[in-house]
């Protein structure tokens, strides 16, 4: 038996679109957290209650299935669930419907609490996630790793951490990461192709002011096209991505 269930309609906005009027990865995943962090807001577990603590909640990995991206004006209903919880990791899911209530996006999540003094994971107790009501399993959620960048085959496009890249909690907020993995495959791609999977993994924090490195490979498999991409600095992984791609219909 799976916790209890959270939804909200949204209605997709132009800002949240790029130039094919579809709502962009980085700006969902930020509407995901939103509804998240809503549900455990209303259950006692939010931002503030968390910090009172002494912890927070961290996203370790996404793993995503895409039929179709929400389009510019849409509504959706968006849903989420705490599925399961043991003493290092939670496990939260999400789906995105449209009015007809066909699942266009359907996101595996898995999350750490941290201790926001020692920059740790902490260990995660029944009192912590009792409010979802969310069962405990001692195994962890094997997740695959992305898959890896082909260095003799990837190009690399320098960024630098901004002010506004750092969010209410201090750090980096997660969908900067995909947002300059996706931007380094440029313009021409990214308004020719749609995205399919999507398995995002994240390893270390990046601090404001530092330079990071996008780096991508691309290549075509069984008429897939799929990006591997790594947000690097001086050598250090901080996250690994890949992507599935299919060319848009015209």
């Amino acid at each position: 038996m799976s916790g209890k269930k959270y939804s909200r309609p949204h209605q997709v906005r132009s800002y949240e679109c790029d130039q094919t009027q579809k709502m962009t990865l980085p700006m969902l995943l930020n509407i995901l957290m939103e509804v998240s962090g809503e549900q455990s807001h209303l259950l006692e577990r939010g931002e503030e209650d968390m910090m009172k603590r002494g912890l927070g909640w961290i996203i370790l990995q996404y793993t995503m299935d895409i039929k179709r991206m929400p389009r510019m004006g849409e509504t959706v209903e968006v849903e989420t669930q705490a599925v399961q919880y043991n003493k290092i990791f939670t496990y939260r899911h999400f789906t995105v419907y449209d009015k007809k209530g066909e699942a266009l996006v359907k996101v595996q999540t898995t999350f750490a609490a941290i201790d926001l003094e020692k920059r740790k994971m902490a260990r995660i107790t029944e009192d912590l996630i009792a409010p979802y009501e969310a069962p405990f399993e001692k195994r962890l959620v094997r997740v695959a790793k992305p898959e890896p960048v082909d260095d003799d085959h990837a190009h690399t496009t320098p960024y630098r951490v901004r002010f506004f890249d750092i969010d209410s909690n201090r750090h980096v907020n997660n969908s900067r990461y995909v947002d300059w993995s996706l931007d380094a495959l440029g313009q021409d791609f990214l308004t020719t192709h749609e995205m399919t999977h999507a398995n995002i993994k994240f390893d270390k924090e990046v601090l404001y002011g530092q330079m990071i490195d996008s780096v991508c490979s691309v290549r075509e498999e069984h008429g897939t096209v799929v990006t591997s991409h790594r947000i690097q600095r001086e050598g250090t992984t901080h996250c690994a991505a890949h992507f599935y791609w299919k060319k848009m219909e015209e």
